[in-house]
Parts: structure tokens; C-alpha cells; sequence
């Protein structure tokens, strides 16, 4: 079943897309498999080994299930002082 998200990108992610936040339309089950179709698509250089995900502000593990309407966060490494 079609799920619609809204998907937020931080750090280097947001200004490479060109958007901090995009709708996203997905059949994925998992904030795995999502972040595996973003990297096919979109051309985003991620990897669970580096990015942390989020749905409706909670970290979750790679293999959370996402619901209709959910907001997906995907925070890759970043810096700052």
C-alpha cells in the first residue's frame, strides 16, 4: 500500500537536494528499505552506517516500520561549534 511522507534532510543533504523538506510517495515498509529507494532515486549518498533516521521526532532503528503520513528525518553526520 501507498504510504504519503514528508521527508526532512539535514547537514549536506538539505542544500545538495535543493529543498530541506520534500513529500514522498513509497510502498516501503521499513525506514530501511525507505532510505534504500531514496539512495536509487534521488542520488543521495547515505547509508545506514552514517545516517540516523527519525519518524515523528523519535530515533528509531533502521528496521521501524513506517505509517501513512509519517515524517522522516534523515540526519547524516554533521559538525558545528
Amino acid at each position: 500500500m501507498k504510504k504519503n511522507l514528508s521527508i526532512r534532510y539535514f547537514a549536506l543533504v538539505g542544500p545538495s537536494r535543493g529543498t530541506r523538506t520534500d513529500r514522498y510517495e513509497t510502498e516501503a515498509e521499513t525506514a530501511r528499505q525507505l532510505l534504500h529507494e531514496i539512495q536509487a532515486n534521488r542520488k543521495i549518498p547515505l547509508s545506514t552506517h552514517i545516517v540516523k533516521a527519525a519518524i515523528n521526532n523519535e530515533f528509531v532503528e533502521w528496521d521501524a516500520p513506517i505509517r501513512d503520513g509519517d515524517q522522516i528525518t534523515l540526519l547524516p553526520p554533521f559538525s558545528g561549534g
